[in-house]
Parts: structure tokens; C-alpha cells; sequence
């Protein structure tokens, strides 16, 4: 008896002792009462938790009124998932937002609140390996673990059956384009159709297309709902005369219709393919990159953003990023953007001012307009926002075959890089024959 008494005392002195450490554990079903009180006007009291992360649960306690579809809750700029209310409480999920502080503001109908409270964000990190093994350059299909790649020049992602999956072009010094899918957990071969570049995956993410990457260059599309097989382009070849005899590798993109694909060459021509019309029009040479020689170089990169709605190129022999745009009387210029100094080292800082960037290759924007890209000599994954460049990934000018956080990992000549639809990014890892992949929340 004396045994069941003192149980009964310690469970009490557990409650009371969680009930007073100073958290508070956030209810995720709200009442089923409704709390408003429309004599006072609608007001914001209190947040919590005061920080945290994506997809957390929080709390906002004020006067609201019960309908959700009346309330709007914002961090920054971001708006968050609201699942429920009783007036007295507003239930949701911290959506992705900056890291550091972001001001909360409510908008509730046609009034706005902005009360004196900050939420501290803090973003989570990770880098992990998809498939391939560390310096393992046997080509192997099977089971993502068992799996080995090449040489990773391209990268795509296509739409899959619960997320997408990734498109693998090995064309350096094999000739093989495989369909990494992340949904069956496994690495299939698709085609060899010879040294191609790409790939160039249409709007949809349901269809690719790649080009041979020098000589009389054809086209081959392959879409999901024909299985990924290899369809060749009927009565369109680009020769030389056409375009030049320079390599593509990473130079072929669409823009914001997928009836015209871009082609650029690492020697400095670029060229836009209709795909309807069977027509080619050559729209920059040798000479049109703002004075800068761009070298024979063929390892370069080309990519469109819609958030800037234009080009981005890299040319490894210029060490820089130029910007590509097309004014409304059909006049093309390209501009420099990044890099375009000389140094043995990676440099951060100003974009044109300061930075180093040791032979960008891939690049990539996410949704919120940052630019991300991967320095091959560098070793790093690089970041432009705004007009700084920073480090993402990899330790500076320092390469080998290391898995942890992201800024304690290292790289081994990074060359493409991708997003997803939820903007994780996909890096093929060139020397170290490993295809990875990064997450920042």
C-alpha cells in the first residue's frame, strides 16, 4: 500500500515538474469553442514557439475570428499554412522563410497587423549521396546503394510518381544517359545515342530532350508516357557551318516555351533550335560577350531562369557567369555578371568586385530568384544573392570525398547542378563519381 502511495507521489511531482520547466507543448486539435470577442477589435498577443524551423507547429493567441479563410499569417515575406482557429488561438505551420529574424504580421480581412514580434528561423541543412560510390568509376545499374556512375556532366529532373526523379548524362568520356528514379529506389540506362549534352527538360518535367555534343549534331526527345525511349528529332541537324564546331556540354535549355531550345557551345555561340518549324538561328558569337574572350573552353554551362526571365551562362575558360537577355525589338545581349577575376583561391564577396570563382560549371536558381552554382576548380557550391557571393557547400579550394554537413563535406570538381519542384538541389560530383543531393530548408 505504501509502495502504490509513493508511485502515486512521484507521477504527481513529474506533472508538476513538466508543467513548470518553462515549455509549452503546442495542443494540434483546437477546441471546438469559439472565443471571439467582436466588441474588441481583432488583435495579435502572442507567438509560439518564438523560434524554430520549416513545417513546426505554432501558435498565434489573440481576438480572431473563427473563420480561417478570413485570416492570413505571415513570416516576413512568407506565408504560412493556418489550420485552424477558435478565436482566441490561431493554429498553423511555420512555413519557409530567411534565416535569422522575421516579423510576424496577420491579416485578418482587410486589416493588417504587424505587432512588435520577431520569429527566429533556423534553416536545416543536409548533403547526402543519391547513388554512385566515392571514386568507384564502374558503371553498374541496379539499386540505388548498389549503383555506380561515371562521369556526371548533366543533370534533370523530371516529374516521378511522388516527387522527381533524375535525369544522369555521362558524356565526357562515356556516352550513356540513365534515369536515376528516385521512386523505385533504383539506376536503369536508357540510351546511348553518342557524346550528347543536356539535358533540357520541358515545362511540363514529363519530357527531355539532349543534343549530340559536336559534328553534325542531332536531336533526341524522350518523354515519360513512351517509357524514356529515345526518339531522334526528324529533319532537323545542326552542323558546324550552322553553329560552330565547339563542344556542348552543359549548353542546352529551354526558356519560357517549350518550342524553342537553346544551344551554346563552349567556344562562344549560341543558338536557338524551333522545334516546331525545324528552323536554327544563330543569336550570339564569338565576339558578343562583352569584350571578354571566352576562350575554346568546352566544359560551359547555359541555363534560363523565370524568376529573372533570362539566360545565365558559365564559360570555364572566362572564370565567369555572364547574364543573357533579349530586349523587345529582338536584339540579344550578354552582360557580366560574376566572377571574371583570376586567382588560385575561391574569393567570396562582391559578384564583380571581389569574387573568385575558379571555373564555375552547372548553375541553378531556386524559387526565391538565389543563384547557386558549382566552382569545378573551386571544389565548392557557391551562392549568389543579391550581389554577394557566398559559400554553400564544400570546403574552400580544398577537394576529396567527405559526407557531413554541408559546409564540413567536400567536393572533387563539382560540375552540374539542378533543382527539384521542392527546391532541393542535385549536384553531380564529377571526380568523386557520385551524384548528391542538397537540402536547405
Amino acid at each position: 500500500m505504501k509502495m502504490k502511495k509513493d508511485l502515486i507521489f512521484i507521477f504527481l511531482i513529474s506533472l508538476f515538474f513538466f508543467a513548470c520547466n518553462g515549455s509549452e507543448e503546442i495542443e494540434k486539435t483546437l477546441g471546438i469553442g469559439d472565443y471571439y470577442d467582436s466588441s474588441k477589435p481583432v488583435s495579435v498577443v502572442e507567438l509560439l514557439p518564438s523560434w524554430g524551423q520549416i513545417d513546426q507547429d505554432f501558435i498565434i493567441r489573440g481576438n480572431f475570428p473563427k473563420d480561417t479563410a478570413q485570416i492570413k499569417v505571415y513570416f516576413g515575406t512568407k506565408k504560412a499554412v493556418i489550420l485552424g482557429c477558435d478565436g482566441y488561438e490561431v493554429y498553423g505551420m511555420i512555413p519557409k522563410q530567411s534565416p535569422g529574424y522575421n516579423r510576424l504580421s496577420v491579416v485578418v480581412g482587410k486589416d493588417s497587423i504587424v505587432p512588435n514580434i520577431q520569429f527566429k528561423y533556423y534553416q536545416t541543412q543536409s548533403l547526402k549521396t543519391i547513388v554512385g560510390k566515392f571514386g568507384n568509376s564502374e558503371y553498374l545499374e541496379g539499386s540505388l546503394d548498389e549503383a555506380r556512375i561515371n562521369n556526371p556532366t548533366g543533370l534533370g529532373t523530371v516529374k516521378g510518381q511522388k516527387g522527381d526523379n533524375i535525369i544522369l548524362v555521362e558524356g565526357e568520356w562515356t556516352a550513356r544517359i540513365s534515369l536515376v528514379s528516385l521512386d523505385d529506389n533504383k539506376m536503369i540506362k536508357i540510351a546511348e545515342v553518342g557524346y550528347v549534352g543536356g539535358p533540357a527538360v520541358t515545362s511540363t518535367r514529363d519530357k527531355f530532350y539532349v543534343i549530340n555534343r559536336s559534328g553534325n549534331r542531332n536531336i533526341y526527345s524522350f518523354s515519360r508516357d513512351d517509357g524514356w525511349i529515345t526518339t531522334p528529332v526528324a529533319d532537323l541537324t545542326i552542323t558546324d557551318d550552322m553553329l560552330s564546331s565547339g563542344s556542348v556540354v552543359g549548353g542546352l535549355t529551354f526558356a519560357e516555351d517549350d518550342r524553342f531550345l537553346y544551344v551554346m557551345t563552349g567556344d562562344g555561340y549560341l543558338g536557338c533550335i524551333d522545334l516546331l518549324d525545324k528552323k536554327f538561328t544563330k543569336v550570339l558569337g564569338k565576339n558578343d560577350w562583352d569584350g571578354v574572350n571566352v576562350g575554346t573552353g568546352w566544359s560551359s554551362y547555359l541555363m534560363y531562369s523565370k524568376y529573372y526571365k533570362c539566360f545565365f551562362a558559365t564559360f570555364q575558360d572566362a572564370n565567369g557567369i555572364f547574364k543573357i537577355t533579349q530586349d523587345t525589338g529582338g536584339k540579344w545581349k550578354a552582360e557580366k555578371f560574376a566572377g571574371f577575376n583570376s586567382g588560385n583561391s575561391v574569393i567570396l564577396g562582391h559578384r564583380l568586385n571581389d569574387a573568385v570563382l575558379r571555373n564555375p560549371a552547372g548553375l541553378a536558381v531556386n524559387q526565391d530568384g538565389e543563384i547557386y552554382f558549382a566552382s569545378r576548380s573551386g571544389h565548392v557550391i557557391l551562392k549568389i544573392k543579391g550581389d554577394i557571393v557566398s559559400l554553400v557547400a564544400g570546403t574552400l579550394d580544398s577537394y576529396g570525398a567527405v559526407t557531413g554537413a554541408p559546409l564540413e563535406s567536400k567536393f572533387d570538381q563539382p560540375r552540374p547542378i539542378v533543382t527539384d519542384f521542392e527546391d532541393n538541389f542535385y549536384i553531380g560530383d564529377g571526380s568523386n563519381r557520385v551524384i548528391r543531393k542538397l537540402t536547405i530548408e
